[in-house]
């Protein structure tokens, strides 16, 4: 009995030092706007900055998945009709994890599956929100989510999103033009819902922006 448990002491701390090695890899950096090499051989997870994960239908129409924000892992899985992207909404760090390393270690797996589940859950609250018939009410949930997967809580119930979207990039999460994004958004402004700080990083009030998915 003794020597099982020393065993698996011996085996936790081989693992526990085998992490620490994979984890201090070097880092990989990408500017503003670059689109990441996604390869089935493994995953990427992000130590710096904000990553937008979406893929290509063949007919050229591109859907949103979500984003992988510091701490977050993600990859892709070969597909013959969706072609995946990955693009650095912001200067990003990330580190390059290969499967046979997660799969041998029992604390990286145990730190992937929420990642994968939180993943789910995005998109998942994504389809819900395009399937709103109203594009105002589109946009709400989609700020909605930002606010809750990115938002930094401030006094009086507000929320600083400390990523910049383009008025064009909100758009096509949404499905909708450019123009009617800049239009709503002037409109949540002057009724007091949203505010830019002086980075011009949208804060949203948590009173109006709290319904994601209903």
């Amino acid at each position: 009995m003794l020597s099982i448990v020393q065993s698996t002491e011996l085996d936790y701390s081989q693992q526990q030092h085998q992490q620490a090695s994979v984890l201090n890899k070097r880092l990989y950096f990408h500017t503003k706007g670059d689109e990441i090499p996604l390869f089935p051989e493994g995953v990427w997870q992000v130590t710096q900055g904000l990553v937008q994960l979406s893929a290509n239908y063949e007919d050229g129409e591109q859907v949103l998945f979500g984003w992988a924000a510091t701490g977050a892992w993600f990859g892709t899985h070969g597909s013959d009709t969706l072609d995946y992207q990955a693009i650095a909404l912001s200067p990003v760090y990330l580190r390059w994890l290969r499967l046979d390393e997660i799969e041998s270690s029992m604390r990286l797996s145990q730190l992937l599956l929420p990642q994968l589940a939180k993943r789910m859950r995005q998109a998942e609250l994504l389809l819900i929100i395009n399937g709103r018939r109203h594009t105002v009410e589109r946009l709400r949930g989609l700020l909605s989510l930002l606010r809750s997967e990115l938002g930094e809580s401030l006094p009086d119930r507000q929320t600083r999103i400390g990523y910049k979207f383009t008025h064009q990039q909100l758009a096509c999460a949404i499905g909708t033009t450019r123009v009617t994004v800049s239009r709503m958004m002037a409109q949540f402004q002057s009724k007091g819902y949203l505010k830019l700080d002086r980075h011009r990083h949208l804060i949203l009030e948590d009173s109006y922006f709290s319904n994601i998915g209903n």
